[in-house]
């Protein structure tokens, strides 16, 4: 996942993109599109096809027995990055390379994010041959297998997707998996979050703080206390503390999910991990040692009013925070066990149509996005020359490069791929991939990473409960807390939270039968 670099960078990331893609996908434009955007919908575009052309002279791999009818292969994607002017030069020379290593053209068929979801329903419902579609979480992985929409793809995988199955992590299939067959690839990227706590350079020199031994809000305070005293036309610290929540619960909607600490399903309000947080910033918010206002936006920081600030995205050369937050920082992680679970897993999965003709060559295509690291990345970042420029390493495996100020073309790396294949740029530096890879490495799965739940039966209920999430934002700032958080448990239980507990342990233990768990 390169996390979103748009000109309002978001502390309050959404569970979708969010999760995942926003904590990965590190450049892209301004008019970049989400899931969630809603900005007015265009109308689906496609690529111009390029007739069969000359192999691209800096291909390799010649064409095996199983590709030697040319075809083309359709794709629908959420656009990651709208308009594309440089679209035409770009598809001519990635369809050159693709049909020497393969003997196949794509075409993509961008999207809006804030209609993709229904366009591909009525795609599917109407029978439209397409061989591959991206989902990120709009359609849901329950109802892209209940209604046909997919193949199975384990004999696919077994025999043209060798190079995927290396790299995708054993435990993520399970995210993918139904009835015992796997349906989906999902792509690796930022599955847990990689929260600092970063300082004002300026500041750390002054009273020779020593950050780098800071991991816990416990350990932070005394920097706190000890800014609110010596520098008084200051707040102390700026950031959404919710946000930087250790990811121990496995969510299945904003309010509700499984409790990996004690093995419970229950509402957020019910987490000891949330109320902890939530009473750690309201006594902050009375000490003064955060804004009296909820603060959303990186942007604030840049009005000098604060010392230090949450950040999503731990980068040991400081280099992204300091861009961000437009003064020189430093930082340290913040230290927490995180669970990847199956949302989080599945926030970025292709899938091949069912619908599709050609569905051992889509397997090919996506195997070959694993396989070549350069194709790859040319895929993502576009031309040579016209949309990137190598800044060091040429003709090495991991180069460095940048893309133009003004993007022409743009796929985020997790859209087709493993974001740790991607090429170190102005996006993503290398430190910024190892910091997000080293969360993963140390995170832990969710037992429930294969389960999915069907809401439809309490559909009411969890629409209720979950209209109370955006209330509990500022919970913090109430003057007595305690009875505040006491009212909204209330609320919750009226609307029906023990119905959507009964229901979910129901689908769980039905889940585990199924499963011989």
């Amino acid at each position: 996942m390169q996390s979103k670099h748009s000109k309002k960078t978001s502390l309050i990331f959404s569970t979708l993109l969010v999760v995942v893609i926003v904590a990965a996908l590190a450049g892209c434009s301004p008019k970049s599109a989400s899931p969630g955007d809603s900005a007015n919908a265009p109308e689906t575009k496609e690529t111009a096809s390029p007739t069969e052309t000359s192999a691209s002279s800096g291909s390799n791999a010649a064409p095996a027995d199983d590709t030697k009818e040319f075809v083309t292969l359709t794709w629908y994607m959420t656009a990651p990055l709208d308009p594309r002017p440089n679209e035409e030069k770009v598809m001519k020379d990635l369809n050159d390379r693709l049909k020497e290593k393969i003997n196949a053209n794509v075409v993509f068929k961008f999207v809006d994010g804030a209609t993709y979801a229904q366009k591909m329903k009525v795609a599917a419902a109407a029978g439209e041959q397409f061989d591959i579609f991206l989902d990120l979480n709009q359609l849901g992985f329950s109802q892209i297998v209940s209604s046909g929409m997919a193949l199975e793809v384990d004999d696919l995988l077994n025999k043209y997707g060798q190079d995927i199955l290396k790299k995708v992590p054993d435990q993520a299939w399970q995210a993918v998996t139904a009835r015992g067959k796997k349906f989906g690839i999902s792509n690796p990227s930022a599955w847990v979050s990689s929260y600092n706590i970063s300082l004002r350079k300026d500041i750390v020199d002054k009273y020779s703080i020593d950050y780098q031994n800071i991991h816990t809000y416990d350990q932070l305070e005394p920097v706190l206390k000890m800014l609110k005293e010596k520098e008084p036309n200051l707040i102390p610290f700026m950031g959404d503390f919710v946000s930087a929540l250790p990811n121990t619960m496995d969510k299945i909607s904003p309010m509700i999910g499984y409790d990996n600490l004690d093995g419970q399903w229950k509402s957020l309000l019910d987490n000891p991990e949330w109320v902890k947080i939530q009473k750690l910033q309201h006594d902050w918010y009375l000490k003064g040692y955060i804004s009296k206002k909820l603060v959303t936006d990186y942007a604030e920081f840049k009005t000098g009013k604060y010392a230090g600030s949450i950040y999503h995205i731990y980068d040991a050369s400081f280099a992204k925070v300091s861009t961000d937050l437009g003064t020189p920082m430093v930082s340290t992680p913040l230290d927490f066990t995180n669970y990847v679970t199956g949302s989080t897993i599945r926030s970025a999965v292709n899938y091949i149509s069912k619908t599709s003709k050609h569905p051992e060559r889509a397997m090919m295509l996506l195997n070959l996005l694993f396989k070549d690291k350069d194709l790859f990345n040319r895929f993502c970042y576009g031309l040579e020359g016209d949309d990137w420029n190598y800044v060091s390493g040429k003709g090495t495996d991991n180069p460095t490069i940048k893309t133009k100020d003004k993007l022409e073309w743009a796929i985020w790396h997790p859209f087709i791929g493993s974001l740790w294949d991607q090429w170190p740029s102005n996006w993503n530096s290398q430190e910024v991939l190892d910091g997000l890879k080293a969360a993963i490495d140390k995170a832990k799965y969710s037992p429930y990473v294969g389960f999915t739940f069907d809401s439809s039966p309490v559909k009411k209920e969890m629409a209720q409960i979950d209209a109370l999430e955006p209330e509990l934002k500022t919970i913090y700032m109430a003057k007595d807390l305690d009875a505040k958080m006491a009212e909204y448990k209330e609320k919750a239980k009226k609307a029906g939270l023990d119905n959507v507990i009964a229901e979910i342990q129901k689908q769980v233990d039905a889940w585990k039968t199924a499963d011989g768990k």
